[in-house]
């Protein structure tokens, strides 16, 4: 099947990062076919009011992060339109409970662990084969610096469930990064970002000063990710846990 157009996957496009990269690779590449996923896709009116400006280019498509049958489905029904992807961003996530280590409910933690690990590897897993027919795959999976073990501020980030599952994100990325020579795989930190996400996981007061200066909004992060993106290659870029500023990260 012909190479053109190129074909996106975004996990988690119903709001945030997700939803501002939707818009973005739409407006910036025109050539785009954009399926969205999202637990309720339909009943996102700014969803289908980017699928109304570019008809036939944005399908919002059910998805649900580790349900294995409905990741095999989408990847089927992409296949069947194109024979391929090009590009997955696993951006789906979730961030709940600030508490010390002996408080958090066990859970909160095999929540976190489904969602935010284990829901980009049945992504992958399911998406695999249409990645490897695409002459320049990439799987990018949404991270945090919260999963840096060295650079966290350990004694005072008390995130624990979602930061363990990001550690643990970066770790299953490295390692599909060495195990397909022939696809650029990386995980990828957006910075600190405005989002409901953000604003339920941080203390309001500590928030709202840290938007002054350090908190961008979706759609200046959703630019900076798609110029990173776009330009990526295995050898500059594959397996290293990238910055929103450019650079990469220690584990």
């Amino acid at each position: 099947m012909s190479n053109s157009p190129n074909i996106y996957f975004v996990a988690g496009a119903t709001r945030g990062i997700g939803l501002a990269l939707v818009a973005e690779i739409a407006a910036k590449d025109p050539s785009a076919v954009i399926y969205a996923g999202g637990r309720n896709p339909h009943a996102v009116p700014l969803l289908i009011g980017l699928a109304s400006k570019y008809p036939g280019r944005i399908v919002p498509v059910k998805y649900v992060a580790g349900d294995e049958e409905g990741n095999k489905s989408i990847a089927s029904e992409i296949f069947a339109k194109h024979g391929r992807v090009d590009t997955v961003i696993a951006n789906a996530g979730i961030a709940n409970f600030g508490g010390k280590i002996h408080e958090v409910p066990l859970k909160l933690f095999e929540d976190h662990f489904s969602v935010n690990v284990l829901g980009p590897v049945v992504l992958f897993q399911a998406f695999r084969d249409l990645l490897k027919a695409s002459t320049k795959p990439r799987f990018i999976a949404i991270t945090s610096m919260a999963g840096s073990i060295e650079l966290i501020p350990m004694s005072s980030f008390d995130l624990g469930p979602y930061g363990t599952s990001k550690a643990a994100l970066n770790w299953v990325v490295r390692k599909i990064h060495f195990e397909n020579d022939w696809l650029i795989a990386y995980p990828q930190c957006p910075g600190p970002v405005d989002t409901d996400m953000s604003r339920a996981a941080m203390d309001p007061a500590v928030f709202e000063e840290m938007i002054k200066e350090h908190i961008r909004q979706p759609d200046i992060v959703a630019g900076m990710l798609f110029n990173i993106f776009s330009a990526s290659t295995r050898e500059k870029d594959g397996g290293q846990f990238h910055s929103v500023e450019g650079g990469v990260y220690a584990w």
